[in-house]
């Protein structure tokens, strides 16, 4: 039996970028995808006036493109600064002003990256990554020192995509000290009160750990077949796909904020994140490409892709929030935007006692 084959492979090893301060990414990454047309195959690009060569090289154009095999480090870089990003503010409470204890719950999603993301056909959603946390704080008025709030947070939780199943394992301890004290809660503050200045250090642990659900991947694809005609085809692929991500990051922020008339509380500030991570994928993919219409087995797919990358190292980060105030109750939401370019949004709520 006659087959016709398309091997294309492509690898990058060192430095590559230098993001915020000027520090660089060392990656390293290796890709190939076979295509081998079936009989059924090249009937079906004989068909379409295309020669069997030109179809493979459809199949794998499309199948290049689910797995950014052009630009592994740089989707891995992504899916790093996203885990990590995706706990950013979770553990720390910026407006409550509380004088004892709390407790809080709140989710989070994180984008990083968004050249790199968005594409359905991926077994993952790239560089966007979702996160919760249970957090407590606890001021040392009692103490004697009333400026400074101690927070921790951590969560584990089972964590899945489209495709992938797996863990995500979080944890933080904060430290916040008041620069400048807030406005007296008395008079006029019941209108308008200014919460002063507060300055948020400490240090975030982040682990995400993702395989293929039930060691298979389902995807779907498009393939052209020239004169503006497509065929709607089934990749159903068996093996490895492990994709983990790894970071611990110091922020270093500066907070502000305001409450109005006892119910509302805006707030905002600016950060800088110091991270150490790194993010990897192994896979290792067989697969049939077949038609939706009939079942027609078209082709077999052999995907081969293993890299790591390194987090970006320190980017500058701004963030603001608002919180409902139903007496001790607090509902939060809050942004978080960075220069990589990440954001992330998030929502909760904490008891204040």
């Amino acid at each position: 039996m006659r087959r016709v084959s398309l091997l294309v492979a492509t690898g990058a090893i060192g430095a590559i970028g230098t993001i915020a301060f000027g520090l660089p990414g060392v990656a390293h990454a290796q890709s190939a995808v076979t295509v081998a047309l079936t009989p059924q195959g090249e009937a079906v690009a004989g068909a379409a006036g295309i020669t069997p060569m030109d179809l493979a090289a459809r199949i794998k154009s499309e199948i290049d493109t689910a797995y950014d095999t052009a630009h592994v480090s740089n989707f891995l870089r992504s899916f790093g600064d996203a885990t990590s990003f995706a706990q950013r503010g979770l553990g720390v409470d910026y407006m409550s002003l509380p004088n004892n204890f709390m407790i809080g719950v709140g989710v989070q999603v994180g984008v990083s990256s968004t050249n790199e993301i968005d594409f359905k056909e991926r077994p993952t959603e790239g560089g966007v990554a979702a996160n919760a946390s249970v957090m407590i704080g606890l001021n040392l008025a009692d103490w004697g020192s009333p400026r400074w709030t101690l927070f921790a947070n951590g969560f584990y939780e089972k964590g899945s995509t489209d495709r992938l199943d797996g863990n995500i394992t979080t944890g933080g301890f904060h430290i916040q000290y008041k620069l400048i004290q807030p406005q007296a809660d008395e008079g006029v503050a019941n209108v308008l009160r200014w919460a002063g200045v507060d300055l948020t250090t400490g240090v975030e642990f982040t682990k995400w750990s993702l395989g293929a659900k039930h060691d298979a991947i389902t995807q779907d694809f498009n393939i052209d077949l020239g004169n503006g005609t497509t065929d709607a085809t089934t990749l159903n692929s068996t093996g490895k796909f492990n994709l983990t991500s790894t970071a611990g990051t110091i922020p270093i922020e500066l907070t502000t904020g305001i409450r109005i008339a006892l119910l509302v509380s805006l707030y905002a500030g600016v950060g800088f994140d110091i991270t150490a991570g790194k993010s990897e994928v192994d896979g290792d993919l067989t697969g049939t490409l077949t038609q939706k219409s009939d079942g027609t087995n078209l082709a077999t797919v052999h995907v081969i892709e293993t890299g790591n990358n390194t987090s970006s190292p320190g980017q500058f980060r701004g963030l603001a929030g608002i919180q409902v105030n139903l007496w001790k109750l607090k509902v939060y939401a809050q942004a978080n935007v960075s220069q990589l370019p990440a954001a992330s949004l998030g929502f909760g709520i904490r008891l204040v006692l």
